[in-house]
C-alpha cells in the first residue's frame, strides 16, 4: 500500500494531509505554517502561489487573484490577459502536490479533494479536471461535513456540521447522509476580514487602492490568526502608518453580524431537513473562523443549542478525508459497503517476490531429496533422507518476510472487517497486523515442516529443527515491535510498509546463493556441467555471503567492505554445504528487525487525546 493524499482547497487557505499505509498522517508544512494561501499572482513569468503570490501583489497587484475559487469555473482576465480559472486552481494544487511528493519520498497514486457539499456535479466535474492539470490523480471527492463526522462519534447520528471558513455552510446528516445543506459565501472569514479592516481603519477594504488593499489585508489576517493564541497583538498598518492594537473584544464586536448570519444559516438547514435543534445528536462547528471570539455564542443563541468545536477545527475537513480512505474502508464515510483498494503492481510484486522464493526453495529442497535404505513407502532398516535442510531454512525465513512486508495490508483488512472508524490512536491498528503476520510466518514454517515429514516419513520435530527454530529469534523480534506500536508510539516517516519492506537484493542474492551451494553440495549439475561444480558452489557461497551483508547494512560503501569481508568466510562455510549459511541468514535477518525494533523503541510515546 502507497500513502494517500487528502487536500482540502478553500476559498481562502489550502491544508492537506498525508496518510502513511498503517494509519499515522502528516499535516504538510507550508513555509512553517499548515495551510497554504489559495491566492495567485499571473505575470509574464507564469503564476506564483501562496506567499510569493502576497509579495507581488504590492509590486503588480493587477495580476493577484484572491480566491480563484471565487471566480467562476471560465475564463478570468487578469492584468489584461485572459487565463482559465481551472490553471489558477491547478498551480496552487501543483504545489500542495509536489510537497506531499517531497514528504511521502514517491509520486502520490492515490489523491482526495473535499468539496462542499452543496456542489453540484459540474463544479465537481471542474475541480477534478484542475486537479488533473496539476498532475493529480484523484481517487475520489469527499464532501466536507461527511469528512467531518470522521471526528465526530459514532453514537451521534444526526449532527449538524456548519462549516464556517472563507464563507459558511450549514449541513444536516443523517446516518452519513445529507439531508439538507445551506451556503453563504458572504458569511464567513472573508467577510469578518472586512468588518475588522472598517473597524481598525474606517476604510471599506474593497475602496482601497489595489496597492494598499492586499498588503492591508495580510495584516489584518495575520493578526486575526495570532488573536487565537494571544489575547491582543500589535497589527502594523501599511502605507507608513502607526501599529494598531488588536484584541479580542474588537474582532468579537466586527465579526458579530456576521456570526449571526452564521448562526441563522445553521438554523435554517435544521428546519429545512424538517427537524428541531433539540432532535440532533450533536452539533459542530468547523473551519478557520469557527476559533473566532464569540462564534460558539453567537451561533448557540441563534440555533438554541451549543456547537463543539473540535481540536484544529480548520483541519477537520482535510483530517476527516484522509480517514475516510484509511485501508480504503469506503468510498464515503459511514458507507456499510467496505471495499479494499488492490495495491498497486510494484506493491504486489513486492510481496510476491519473497513468497515465490520461498515456494521455489521449499519445492527444491523436497524434490531432491535422496532417500536411502528404502523409500516413504517402503522403509528398510537404517532408512534416512539425504537433503539439503539449509533450503528449508532459508524458505521459511522468505515465508516470514513476505507477511510481514504485508503487516499493513493485514492491518486494514482487519480494520475493514470490524468497520471501526480510523479516528483516534490510528498508529495503533498496526498491532495487530504485525502480529497476525508473525503468527502467519509462524504457521507456515510449521506447515513447511509438516509436509516435508509426511512426504520424507519423517519424524515432524525433525524438521521443525531446519524451518521453526532458525526463526524463533527473528519471530521475538517482531513480538517485541507489536508490543512497541501497542504503546501509541507514532508511525515512522514514510509509513510502515517503507518501515518493514525487507532489502530485495538480499532475498534474491540469498535465494540464489542458497540453491547455487544446493546444486553443487547435494542435487548436482548436469553432467555437462561437471567442470563448473566448484565455481557455481563458491559463487553461491559468495552470493549468501552478500545476501547476509545486505540484511545487516544499509549504506553501499559499507556493503561493500563487509560483503568482501563476509564473502571470504561464506565462500569457505559453502564447502560444508548451505546449512550453516542458511542459519546464519536467519540470525542476520532477525538482526535486521532488531535494528527496526530498536528504532521504533526510541521513538516517544503518543498520548491519548480527546
Amino acid at each position: 500500500m502507497l500513502p494517500w493524499l487528502a487536500i482540502d482547497y478553500g476559498a481562502a487557505s489550502t491544508r492537506a494531509v498525508l496518510v502513511w499505509p498503517g494509519g499515522s498522517s502528516t499535516v504538510l508544512d507550508f513555509g512553517g505554517s499548515p495551510e497554504l494561501s489559495s491566492a495567485v499572482h499571473v505575470s509574464k513569468a507564469g503564476i506564483a502561489v501562496g506567499p510569493a503570490a502576497w509579495q507581488q501583489a504590492t509590486s503588480d497587484p493587477d495580476g493577484f487573484v484572491l480566491s480563484p475559487l471565487r471566480a467562476g469555473t471560465e475564463n478570468l482576465t487578469v492584468a489584461g490577459t485572459e487565463v482559465p480559472v481551472a490553471d489558477l486552481v491547478a498551480a496552487t494544487l501543483r504545489q500542495v502536490g509536489e510537497e506531499a511528493n517531497r514528504v511521502a519520498g514517491e509520486r502520490l497514486e492515490d489523491v482526495r479533494l473535499v468539496v462542499p457539499a452543496g456542489w453540484g456535479p459540474r463544479r465537481r466535474t471542474w475541480l477534478r479536471n484542475a486537479a488533473r492539470r496539476a498532475g493529480l490523480t484523484v481517487s475520489r471527492l469527499v464532501e466536507a461535513p461527511i469528512a467531518a463526522t470522521a471526528q465526530i462519534s459514532r453514537d451521534a447520528r444526526t449532527v449538524l456540521v456548519v462549516d464556517l471558513g472563507a464563507g459558511c455552510e450549514a449541513t444536516v446528516l443523517a446516518e452519513g447522509e445529507v439531508l439538507s445543506t445551506l451556503a453563504d459565501p458572504d458569511c464567513g472569514g472573508d467577510r469578518i476580514d472586512a468588518a475588522l479592516t472598517m473597524t481598525l481603519t474606517g476604510a471599506e477594504l474593497d475602496t482601497l487602492a489595489a496597492d494598499q488593499r492586499w498588503p492591508l489585508l495580510a495584516a489584518v489576517r495575520t493578526a486575526k490568526q495570532a488573536l487565537a493564541e494571544q489575547p491582543a497583538v500589535t497589527m502594523p498598518v501599511p502605507g507608513g502608518n502607526p501599529p494598531i492594537v488588536v484584541n479580542s473584544s474588537v474582532v468579537r464586536q466586527a465579526a458579530q453580524p456576521v456570526l449571526e448570519r452564521a448562526g441563522q444559516l445553521a438554523a435554517e438547514a435544521v428546519t429545512a431537513a424538517d427537524l428541531k435543534p433539540d432532535q440532533l445528536d450533536a452539533v459542530y462547528l468547523i473551519g478557520a473562523a469557527a476559533t473566532t471570539p464569540g462564534a460558539v455564542d453567537t451561533v448557540a443563541a441563534k440555533l438554541g443549542t451549543t456547537p463543539q468545536v473540535l481540536s484544529r477545527p480548520e483541519l477537520t475537513a482535510a483530517l476527516g478525508a484522509a480517514d475516510s480512505g484509511a485501508g480504503d474502508v469506503a468510498a464515503t464515510l459511514g458507507s456499510p459497503d467496505a471495499a479494499l483498494r488492490v495495491p498497486p503492481l510494484r506493491r504486489i510484486v513486492a510481496l510476491a517476490l519473497p513468497g515465490l522464493a520461498s515456494l521455489a526453495l521449499f519445492g527444491h529442497f523436497v524434490f531432491t531429496a535422496d532417500f536411502n535404505n528404502g523409500t516413504p513407502t517402503w522403509r528398510g532398516e537404517g532408512y534416512y533422507v539425504l537433503a539439503v535442510w539449509g533450503e528449508l531454512t532459508v524458505a521459511a525465513v522468505l515465508a516470514a518476510i513476505t507477511f510481514l512486508q504485508a503487516a499493513s495490508l493485514f492491518a486494514a483488512i482487519l480494520d475493514q472487517q470490524n468497520k471501526a472508524p480510523a479516528r483516534a490512536y490510528p498508529e495503533s491498528r498496526i498491532t495487530s497486523g504485525i502480529a497476525l503476520a508473525a503468527g502467519a510466518g509462524a504457521a507456515v514454517a510449521c506447515l513447511y515442516a509438516i509436509t516435508a515429514a509426511v512426504y520424507f516419513a519423517y519424524p515432524t520435530g525433525q524438521l521443525l529443527r531446519w524451518s521453526l527454530m532458525p526463526i524463533l529469534p527473528l519471530l521475538a523480534c517482531v513480538l517485541l515491535l507489536a508490543a512497541l506500536t501497542w504503546k501509541r508510539r507514532p508511525a515512522p516517516a514514510g509509513g510502515w510498509d517503507a518501515f518493514l519492506t525487507f532489502s530485495p537484493s538480499s532475498m534474491i542474492t540469498a535465494a540464489v546463493g542458497t540453491v547455487a551451494v544446493a546444486l553443487w553440495w547435494h542435487a548436482g549439475l548436469p553432467w555437462w556441467a561437471n567442470d563448473w561444480n566448484e565455481l557455481v558452489g563458491y559463487t553461491g557461497g559468495l552470493l549468501m555471503g552478500i545476501g547476509i551483508t545486505c540484511a545487516l547494512v544499509r549504506h553501499p560503501a559499507a556493503r561493500i567492505v563487509l560483503a568482501v569481508l563476509l564473502g571470504f568466510f561464506t565462500v569457505i562455510i559453502s564447502r560444508s554445504g548451505p546449512n550453516i549459511l542458511a542459519v546464519i541468514y536467519a540470525l542476520a535477518v532477525a538482526a535486521w528487525f532488531a535494528q527496526r525494533t530498536w528504532t521504533l523503541a526510541r521513538t516517544t510515546p503518543t498520548a491519548p487525546s480527546g
